[in-house]
């Protein structure tokens, strides 16, 4: 295993001021778990668990249910990838079928310090959260006989393996996973967005500033290049072994994400924020939760070198790791 080196923060300054362009069009963080590099990195990963086999079987199921060419589509097309291709794609289907949407996290409080198949359904109405969305996206892809519900689940599957391995899809403070922590990065200050939400927040900066910090910083041009150099310093074993996405393995892993949550994201930011009330209704925007957003922009948090040189090892492993699940339950499925 290879010895996390930490960042010249000089140097990352340097070279992050190339990288805002791109920064800058990544959207909002409720729209992109991972950003556009971080989900295709997790299937570039996965694809080399995968016997050539396994991968014809994962192709085929895709073609056979090929993408509705008028769906809008944020990150640009991997026209000789049709997996990686369809990593984003569950994202750009929200706007089709909005009932989607809470399909791609947990608001699982950040007071609570564990995550249990008992206590997952208090934080999951109606099954309508990514623990038991990998579940049923799996169960429909085994067995099903339509070709676009198998194609469809495949690809829901490709997408939340990744989702839920971003610890702020698995936590909340009282603000929307932290998209309600507007936060100072790389010197730009946050600024309120037309619909109320804040840029950048907390949230946007963990899906796909960092990562694109770190790429910049490591001269990665693609999510291709950031697996590659992932595998290179953190070794993948050298199988894994098929395993069906129950429940109970799902909140496991939730659980993983949801400690670094805990214990990484907010305790190391500038500024401590307090545990805001527990609370199982989601917040409709940043104005609910005694305007949440107004009093977290008081704070004024900075992510600076010290955050994210703390931050970058977790953000690596757990692509690592969402990436060799995802594998092991391709396996499952098609192996």
């Amino acid at each position: 295993m290879a010895r996390w080196t930490r960042l010249d923060s000089s140097r990352v300054k340097c070279r992050v001021a190339a990288a805002w362009a791109i920064v800058l069009t990544l959207g909002s963080a409720d729209a992109q778990a991972w950003g556009c590099d971080g989900h295709r990195a997790v299937v570039f990963i996965a694809e080399r668990l995968l016997s050539p086999l396994t991968l014809a079987r994962v192709k085929a199921t895709l073609v056979a249910a090929p993408i509705d060419p008028a769906l809008r589509r944020f990150c640009d097309a991997v026209p000789d990838d049709p997996i990686a291709d369809s990593s984003t794609w569950a994202d750009d289907y929200r706007d089709v079928d909005a009932a989607t949407f809470g399909w791609h996290f947990i608001n699982v409080p950040r007071a609570v310090v564990i995550l249990t198949p008992s206590n997952e359904r208090r934080y999951c109405p109606d099954g309508t959260c990514v623990v038991d969305a990998v579940a049923a996206q799996f169960r429909a892809l085994t067995t099903s006989a339509d070709p676009i519900v198998r194609g469809n689940a495949l690809r829901f599957l490709l997408h939340f393996v990744g989702d839920l391995h971003q610890p702020l899809h698995t936590t909340t403070n009282g603000d929307r996973g932290g998209n309600c922590v507007p936060v100072t990065y790389h010197d730009r200050a946050p600024e309120q967005n037309p619909n109320g939400d804040f840029s950048p927040n907390l949230h946007a900066v963990w899906d796909t500033s960092m990562i694109r910090t770190l790429m910049t910083a490591r001269g990665l041009v693609d999510a291709r290049a950031l697996a590659g150099d992932i595998v290179t310093r953190h070794p993948l074993p050298s199988t894994v072994s098929p395993l069906r996405p129950t429940r109970g393995v799902v909140a496991g892993w939730a659980q993983g994400a949801h400690a670094l949550g805990r214990t990484l994201v907010y305790p190391r930011l500038a500024r401590p924020i307090p545990l805001e009330p527990a609370s199982l209704v989601p917040l409709a925007s940043c104005s609910d939760n005694h305007d949440v957003g107004r009093r977290m922009l008081a704070m004024r948090e900075v992510i600076d070198a010290r955050y994210e040189n703390a931050a970058f090892p977790a953000i690596v492993d757990q692509l690592r790791l969402a990436g060799v699940r995802l594998a092991s339950v391709l396996k499952a499925a098609f192996g």
